[in-house]
């Protein structure tokens, strides 16, 4: 495993000769990897690429992708993220010195292998065309055969790929961390976490999660007129309740029309939103719907739980975030669904700009994401530096609120990871080291869920 590597972050310029690609899902999708290549996430990359390929569209393609094609990048650039350790390990068994070729035509190979292995409604000979094809447009005759013999040589190997024993080394033991780690796409660090911490057979099971795809949610908006109708209208379709409000859809399952509306026409008429299970829960099992003093939601995002409070009733008179790139959206999603908007302000966790607060605190930490790797595939490449850099920054944010809340008020520390030193142990370490602090209930979703999010949280209380 410690021979398989993926492109690590570069330059964001893309090469003149792919910005000259006619825009196909496919070219699309590729555009989005060099970006993640970059150092985008997922989303802003795939967001870029498709928004690219509509000002390079023709004057008779004004729009960009058709939404079919829009579907099968965003499938394209996450199935390949979320495979990419796997299908590097495929690509080394089929090319002498896979590293050696260049980064863009990498992606052209592996999106293919994507194809071969785990898309059924693409025929495979249209999958080994349309890489060739790229690969000639970028590099000539020469690398265009080298493509097409090692996708040849991927269509020989069958359905090896698709089994465990194709990823086991010599002398390597079955089932190691190591050998699960290729066979789910994971990096060494990660698994070995798991194994350590959970033991085989959980990190088996969060590998699994992480490897498939995701389930999609919606939350109903508790203010809307018709949310009754419209929350049964979701559970008949097919849905899973998640707490009161939130309906979940297996991959592929979620309907197009609910009550006669699409839910795009749904959404924009502040009937629902689009929001993860687990995000959800999480604020359920907290029990903060039933917080009855002003919530200050500190590290706000994109304000997805600032406003799920607020259709529930609570007030929420402040949202804040170190960037505004991310609470812009906030006071437009408030309009959407009939709600007032808190005041939005730019504000570092670790220096709040409040002396005291007399209310209660929701803390969104930073954390490792090790929860979301099926939604947030790009988190695979993170080193595990990166978990120990949250863990510090962590624990300032929880320190430095913990000193402005006063006698009463309480405090929510929520991440989206698997990782004990950012979740249980983080809360132990603060209740340890700072007198007053209580810690009135703590969950986290079941490591044996089939498909939840990995959420945690934490509810103290300031005494």
């Amino acid at each position: 495993m410690a021979n398989i590597r993926v492109a690590q972050s570069g330059p964001a310029p893309l090469p003149g000769k792919i910005r000259k690609l006619c825009p196909t899902a496919r070219h699309c999708a590729l555009w989005a990897l060099l970006l993640v290549d970059s150092g985008m996430t997922a989303q802003q990359a795939l967001a870029a690429a498709l928004s690219s390929a509509s000002t390079t569209a023709s004057s008779s393609e004004a729009s960009g992708l058709a939404p079919v094609e829009r579907n099968l990048c965003s499938e394209l650039v996450y199935g390949y993220l979320r495979t990419e350790l796997r299908i590097a390990f495929i690509l080394s068994r089929v090319l002498p010195r896979p590293q050696s070729l260049p980064r863009p035509l990498l992606h052209v190979l592996g999106l293919a292998v994507y194809g071969l292995l785990f898309q059924d409604r693409v025929p495979d000979h249209a999958a080994v065309f349309s890489a060739v094809e790229t690969a000639q447009a970028l590099y000539g005759q020469g690398l265009a055969r080298v493509t097409n013999g090692a996708l040849r040589s991927v269509q020989r190997l069958a359905d090896a790929p698709m089994h465990e024993d194709f990823y086991l080394s010599k002398g390597a033991e079955a089932g190691c961390a190591e050998h699960m780690g290729l066979f789910y796409s994971l990096p060494l660090w990660i698994m070995g976490h798991w194994y350590k911490h959970y033991g085989r057979d959980i990190a088996l099971q969060l590998a699994r999660r992480s490897f498939e795809r995701p389930w999609s949610a919606v939350r109903v908006n508790a203010q809307h007129s018709a949310a009754v109708t419209l929350r049964e209208g979701l559970l008949a379709s097919g849905g899973e309740a998640v707490g009161q409000w939130g309906i979940a859809f297996a991959p592929g399952a979620q309907p197009a029309v609910v009550c006669g509306r699409s839910l795009q026409g749904l959404q924009g008429e502040g009937a629902l939103s689009f929001q993860s299970a687990g995000s959800q829960l999480v604020l359920e099992e907290l029990g903060l719907y039933d917080w009855d003093k002003p919530v200050w939601d500190v590290c706000a995002g994109f304000g997805g739980k600032t406003v799920a409070l607020l259709e529930r009733g609570i007030a929420v008179p402040l949202a804040t975030d170190r960037s505004m790139q991310r609470l812009a959206g906030l006071p437009g999603q408030c309009a959407r669904l009939g709600l007032v908007c808190p005041a939005v302000a730019l504000a570092d966790a670790v220096k709040p700009p409040l002396a005291h607060w007399d209310g209660y605190l929701l803390v969104d930490a930073p954390c490792s994401g090790l929860g979301v790797l099926a939604r947030r595939p790009d988190i695979r490449r993170r080193s595990p530096q990166e978990g120990i850099a949250h863990e510090s920054l962590q624990q300032s944010i929880l320190r430095s609120l913990a000193e402005r809340m006063h006698s009463g008020c309480q405090i929510a520390y929520i991440t989206c990871t698997l990782r004990p030193n950012e979740n249980e142990k983080q809360i132990e370490r603060l209740v340890r080291e700072l007198d007053g602090l209580q810690l009135l209930r703590q969950w986290q979703t079941p490591l044996e869920h089939p498909w939840l999010e990995g959420m945690f949280g934490a509810l103290l209380r300031k005494v």
